[in-house]
């Protein structure tokens, strides 16, 4: 079937992508600053101890994993279900797995202290009963799976791709999500998992549990990227009946995760055990704010999504934002309280609060990520098909190289020419 289509076109550059750009820079180098005081003075300038060695920057670390492998979703839609309304979404969803990817590895060497010696890791420093040898690996396979995905799936934007390059990408594209929910985030919730001396983390679902947090995160941060995309271009990557199921997709997965958290209260109520009352003590205490964002923001994003408001675009963006403060605060209090509770009943308890050098780091990472993804998006060409008026794109176009006949039907369209939809 004929389309239309944009490759490469390259948008008009505004004053108030310039201020963003600013913002973000300036936001990255005071990471930097606080980066070089942590490395010169010392961890002491952190709140974390030997008795709280992990914090907010672990925290961190499990919610850019999340993203990275919820974001391969998009793919396995488009090559594994046929989707061709989410094409337009394939590569911006690549890129939010990459530079979500490359966060995370930022975070855990942030919380190592040394970039050198956290990059000796699984190839120097290796150790086969450690959990971190695996996660380790799992990263850095993950990471030439995503480059690799990107490499052909920006030779078929450019039209370079031969029929053997469309093939790779899409089966890249569908091994990406189950690889990255079973060989990266749930190693990750295992890591959690198999220390026996928390029980507040000893806990067999908490890997599948991982997985699950993984999918709304990465669901919920795509609903979100599409919507300040159409809102920044002033142009709809795709239609709202795209947009409403991929908002009834994120209900479906707050439903799951919701469902892990139903039980993980359960346990902590009838627990008899003293670890696990403590935990629900931290949760409805000290952290009492986190657990409220996180139960209202998945109960407000489920219920927007699970109605008619999800064909609404402000309440869409409401409940995406909704959604990924929920895991977030889920991620910062499994990763606070697990630490705080003393392992021996003679130690005192600790009340673990990020210092201001851990947001300040914690802030220009994510800014990184930011400016990372804004700049990738416009140095890149970005695959975004507009259906010519025949309709969509048929399902053996998928993955297949974008092809320049001498009829008008398959010309390029300069930005200017293209249709709203």
């Amino acid at each position: 079937m004929a389309t239309q289509t944009m490759v490469g076109a390259t948008p008009r550059v505004s004053l108030g992508f310039y201020v963003w750009i600013g913002i973000l820079g300036l936001l990255v180098l005071q990471g930097v600053y606080s980066f070089l005081v942590q490395t010169i003075e010392g961890f002491y300038v952190t709140s974390l101890t030997d008795t709280i060695p992990w914090g907010l920057y672990i925290s961190a670390l499990v919610f850019f994993i999340g993203a990275s492998a919820g974001a391969t979703v998009i793919g396995l839609l488009i090559h594994g279900f046929g989707r061709t309304d989410y094409l337009p979404l394939a590569t911006r969803a690549i890129l939010v797995g990459v530079v979500s990817l490359a966060s995370a590895v930022l975070f855990v060497m942030m919380g190592v202290g040394s970039i050198p010696r956290a990059m000796l890791m699984p190839w120097f420093w290796n150790n086969p009963t450690s959990m971190f040898t695996y996660t380790s690996t799992s990263y850095y396979l993950f990471g030439l799976l995503l480059l690799g995905e990107l490499y052909y799936t920006v030779k078929i934007n450019r039209g370079s791709a031969t029929a053997r390059d469309a093939r790779i990408a899409k089966w890249l594209a569908i091994s990406a999500a189950p690889f990255a929910l079973m060989a990266v985030h749930a190693v990750t919730g295992s890591l959690f998992a198999v220390l026996k001396a928390r029980d507040f983390w000893n806990n067999p679902l908490l890997p599948p549990h991982f997985a699950v947090a993984a999918l709304v995160t990465g669901t919920a941060i795509m609903l979100l990227v599409i919507i300040t995309t159409a809102a920044a271009t002033k142009r709809e990557l795709v239609g709202r009946e795209t947009l409403a199921h991929l908002g009834g997709l994120l209900g479906f997965f707050i439903t799951l995760a919701g469902f892990f958290d139903l039980f993980d209260l359960l346990v902590f109520t009838y627990s008899d055990k003293l670890a696990t009352n403590e935990a629900w003590h931290f949760l409805s205490a000290a952290h009492w704010p986190l657990t409220a964002v996180q139960v209202l923001g998945y109960a407000v994003g489920f219920v927007i999504l699970v109605s008619g408001l999800r064909r609404s675009v402000p309440w869409l963006a409401a409940a995406s934002v909704a959604t990924i403060l929920a895991v977030a605060s889920y991620r910062y209090n499994l990763t606070t309280v697990g630490v705080s509770m003393p392992l021996y009943p003679f130690i005192e308890h600790e009340h673990y609060v990020p210092s201001l050098v851990e947001f300040s780091v914690t802030l220009g990472i994510v800014a990184l990520a930011l400016l990372a993804y804004t700049v990738l998006t416009r140095a890149l060409p970005m695959e975004e098909a507009v259906p010519a008026a025949g309709g969509a794109p048929s399902p053996r176009d998928v993955g297949e190289p974008l092809r320049r006949p001498a009829g008008d039907g398959d010309r390029v369209v300069p930005p200017a020419e293209v249709p709203a939809r």
